[in-house]
C-alpha cells in the first residue's frame, strides 16, 4: 500500500513536470529595434505562458535585471553586452536585432549650431556603455575630450525633464524620447548614420540558459521574425502597435524607423557566418574603441560570445 502511495505521488509529480514550463523572461527599453517582441505579444504570436515580457524605462534596470538572474533574455547594444561580460563571462549574442543608422541621436538646444561649441556645455547621457560610448565617438568627431564638457548622469526616463527646465543644454538619446525632445524644440546635431555600423542592437542568454531554454528560445525567435514581417510589410497593421507601446504616434514610429535597418534571419545569418564573421569583427573594433575610452569590459577572448546555433536550429514557416 505505501508503494502504491509513493507511485502515485511520483506520476502525479511527472505529470505536474510536464505541464509546467518555466517561463522564459525578455527584457529591455523601450526601443524600435526591440518591437518585434511586443508586436508578436499583441499579435498573439508568442505563448504568454512560456515567455514572459518585461519593460523597462532605462538600460541600467535592465543589465541590473540580467544580471541578477530575473531575465533570461536582454535586449542591448553590442558595446553593453560587452561591458556585461565582465559579470556575466559566458553572455552568448544569439540575435541581431537592428543596426542604428540615425537612430541614436545627440539633441541640442538651437543656440548650438555644430560640434565645436559643445565646449563647456552640460551633455545629459545615461551611465551606461551605449551613453558612453556614443558620447566619446561625438566628443572624437568634435575633436574634444570629457574633459571640454560638462557630463551629466541622466536616466532615459529623466531627460526631457532635464531638457525643458534648462538643467542640459544637450542629451544623448534615442526614440521615443528623441522625438518627444523634438516637440521640446531640441535639435538632432549628431546621429549614429555619421558612424556607420558602430551601433548595434542585439539579444543576449547565458550560456547554460541557450541549452536550458531551447526550445523556448526557438519560439521566441520564430515570434520574433514573424513579427518582424508584419513590421515590414504591414505597417498600417504593426505601426498602430508600436505607437502604443512607444507612447508615440504612428507618425512618429515611422520617422524612427527610417534611422534603424531591423535584420531578418536571413540578413542574421549572414551578420554570423564565417570564421570572422560581420558580427565578431564589429565585437573585435567596439571593444578596442571601448578600452581606448577608459570603458571596462570583460574578457578580450571573444570566441564564446557569438552563437549562430539558435538560429540556425530553427526554419520558419
Amino acid at each position: 500500500m505505501k508503494l502504491f502511495f509513493q507511485l502515485c505521488v511520483l506520476l502525479l509529480l511527472t505529470a505536474c513536470s510536464d505541464e509546467y514550463v518555466e517561463p522564459l523572461v525578455f527584457g529591455a527599453v523601450t526601443w524600435p529595434g526591440y518591437e518585434p517582441a511586443y508586436v508578436a505579444r499583441e499579435l498573439g504570436y508568442l505563448n504568454e505562458e512560456q515567455i514572459h515580457l518585461a519593460e523597462f524605462t532605462n538600460t541600467t534596470a535592465v543589465l541590473r535585471a540580467f544580471r541578477n538572474g530575473q531575465l533570461q533574455i536582454a535586449g542591448l547594444t553590442l558595446d553593453e553586452a560587452l561591458g556585461l561580460r565582465r559579470s556575466v563571462p559566458d553572455l552568448q549574442i544569439f540575435l541581431v536585432a537592428d543596426l542604428s543608422n540615425g537612430a541614436d541621436v545627440l539633441m541640442v538646444r538651437r543656440s548650438i549650431k555644430n560640434l565645436s561649441q559643445l565646449k563647456g556645455k552640460r551633455i545629459g547621457v545615461e551611465k551606461n556603455a551605449l551613453g558612453v560610448y556614443f558620447l566619446s565617438l561625438i566628443l572624437r568627431a568634435a575633436n574634444l575630450s570629457g574633459q571640454d564638457v560638462h557630463i551629466v548622469s541622466l536616466p532615459l526616463d529623466e531627460q526631457v525633464r532635464a531638457f525643458r527646465t534648462g538643467m542640459v543644454d544637450a542629451v544623448v538619446t534615442f526614440d521615443p524620447v528623441r522625438s518627444k525632445l523634438l516637440q521640446q524644440g531640441a535639435e538632432v546635431l549628431f546621429d549614429s548614420s555619421k558612424v556607420p555600423g558602430m551601433i548595434v542592437d542585439v539579444l543576449v542568454v547565458r550560456g547554460a540558459d541557450a541549452e536550458a531554454y531551447k526550445d523556448q528560445l526557438h519560439k521566441f525567435i520564430k515570434a520574433w521574425f514573424r513579427a518582424l514581417g508584419v513590421i515590414q510589410h504591414d505597417k498600417t497593421r504593426a505601426y498602430p502597435i508600436m505607437a502604443r507601446q512607444e507612447r508615440v504616434t504612428p507618425a512618429q514610429v515611422e520617422e524612427a524607423m527610417r534611422g534603424l535597418l531591423l535584420l531578418d534571419q536571413q540578413e542574421n545569418l549572414r551578420q554570423f557566418s564565417g570564421n570572422s564573421s560581420a558580427l565578431f569583427n564589429t565585437s573585435v573594433d567596439i571593444q578596442r574603441i571601448l578600452k581606448e575610452s577608459g570603458i571596462a569590459i570583460g574578457s578580450d577572448d571573444l570566441a564564446q560570445l557569438i552563437n549562430p546555433r539558435l538560429l540556425k536550429e530553427i526554419s520558419l514557416d
